[in-house]
């Protein structure tokens, strides 16, 4: 079983908008994302909330996901990653961590990584394009603990660092690098 969490918490003050709910493709940011981790064979999809929270859920309220509430989104993306791992079912194989403003990433990108995961079990796949680490990236369970303890400061990359030897790169496409934090980001996608 592959537990999703999407990131969905943050404030988006870069951005000057809230851009969970920013259209694209005729869809909100969140929709897109949520509605490409249920195509893509995710077997939950948890999302995790916390700056205009009610409106996130609005946003979504005809999908089919579980959330999980960050009172402290302003803390930054750990605690938004903790309260998801905290929400998986205790079935879960492994977590997939996505980002709500990369909803241009399509369920087939995110449907390979799952694929690529469950037939060579890596401790941690990270999709890559030209050499760089993008998202969305893939943990197994067992390192649930040691991701609860990381240190706010260095985030996910300190447990692809102490594994960096356990970690599978998949090639991908150019939108695992890109996310949407700046107007100008925005700006230049047609939406």
């Amino acid at each position: 079983m592959i537990s999703a969490i999407l990131l969905a918490a943050g404030e988006s003050k870069r951005m000057g908008a809230f851009k969970q709910l920013l259209p694209f493709e005729g869809k909100t940011f969140v929709q897109c994302a949520v509605d490409n981790l249920m195509a893509s064979g995710a077997d939950e999809i948890i999302c995790v909330t916390g700056h205009r929270a009610s409106d996130v859920r609005a946003a979504l309220q005809d999908r089919a996901v579980i959330f999980a509430h960050n009172a402290d989104y302003t803390s930054g993306m750990s605690a938004s990653i903790k309260h998801g791992i905290e929400a998986v079912s205790k079935d879960a194989e492994a977590v997939l961590i996505a980002l709500a403003d990369q909803p241009q990433i399509g369920a087939a990108v995110i449907r390979r990584l799952i694929e690529t995961w469950k037939k060579d079990r890596p401790l941690i796949l990270v999709p890559v394009f030209d050499e760089r680490n993008g998202h969305p990236v893939i943990f197994d369970i067992s390192l649930k603990g040691e991701i609860l303890s990381v240190d706010p400061c260095e985030g996910l990359r300190q447990v692809v660092q102490a594994h960096k030897d356990e970690v599978l790169r998949v090639e991908a496409s150019v939108e695992v690098l890109i996310d949407f934090d700046l107007p100008q980001d925005y700006n230049r996608i047609g939406r």
